[in-house]
């Protein structure tokens, strides 16, 4: 699937409609129509021009990014930024509700640069700049309020329900994160779940193999430092802010945490 990056009239308003939306924390409507993106490749126009805004406003740069293979249902494919990425080991997380919707995946550390360039990178490559790999959640969320109501365009500008990334323990290699394994929940000491946990795209580096030559065919790329993760390996789970929440990511470790309200 091939989506290019198309500037159109509407881009800085919507911009500036999802990034007031996103400051205040409560989601609203649809975007209005006159600033609707109309396609994949102006949606991403939205999230590019939503994240030139947030760095040169509030200088918060993108510091990891969230993807998947495409299907043809269905391109994931968006930033997250600095403001919204977090350590669990750095304490309590602060939280703008009661309940979190948690999908837990892995996340791959680039360890330098894979600029854009006019030839494809080869997988090798990329493996070649993976520093390292944590266990990880990422947290979801929405500006619309009636997100069943917005278009594939308009979810893909609002970055595909993200809100934010907990980042955990580090795993002993990139290459040990599995294609399945089991993911229990546990809250305040109490087993309350747990899942045949699989990767959506079986082997988990194949959404970072896509992304690298998505950006490198805009113009973009991966910067060293940032972290990339994939996919849920248990769909969402919803926890409850002010309890202690451990997941544990088959025989890979467990990433304790807590969210505060």
């Amino acid at each position: 699937m091939q989506i290019r990056i198309e500037d159109y009239p509407g881009c800085l308003e919507a911009a500036r409609y999802l990034i007031a939306a996103r400051e205040s924390g409560v989601a609203g409507p649809r975007l209005p129509a006159g600033c609707r993106p109309q396609s994949l490749g102006q949606a991403f126009a939205v999230q590019q021009r939503t994240a030139q805004l947030l760095l040169e406003d509030r200088q918060d740069g993108i510091s990891a990014w969230k993807s998947a293979l495409p299907s043809p249902e269905k391109t994931v494919v968006a930033p997250i930024y600095a403001s919204g990425v977090a350590y669990a080991e750095a304490g309590p997380i602060a939280a703008r509700t009661d309940v979190l919707r948690i999908e837990p995946e892995i996340a791959f550390e680039i360890g330098h640069d894979l600029p854009p360039r006019a030839e494809p990178y080869a997988d090798a490559e990329v493996d070649a700049a993976i520093a390292g790999a944590r266990l990880a959640l990422e947290v979801l969320g929405c500006r619309y309020a009636s997100p069943e109501h917005a278009s594939l365009p308009e979810l893909l500008a609002d970055h595909m329900f993200n809100q934010g990334l907990v980042l955990g323990p580090r795993i002993a290699s990139p290459d040990s994160a599995p294609g399945s394994m089991t993911i229990t929940l546990s809250v305040d000491g109490a087993e309350i779940e747990q899942h045949a946990g699989i990767h959506p795209n079986d082997h988990p580096k194949a959404g970072l193999y896509w992304l690298a030559n998505f950006l490198r065919g805009q113009g973009l790329g991966l910067r060293a430092g940032q972290h990339v993760i994939t996919g849920s390996y248990a769909g969402f789970l919803d926890v409850q802010a002010n309890r202690d929440v451990e997941l544990a990511y088959g025989d890979l470790g467990i990433l304790r945490l807590r969210f505060a309200r």
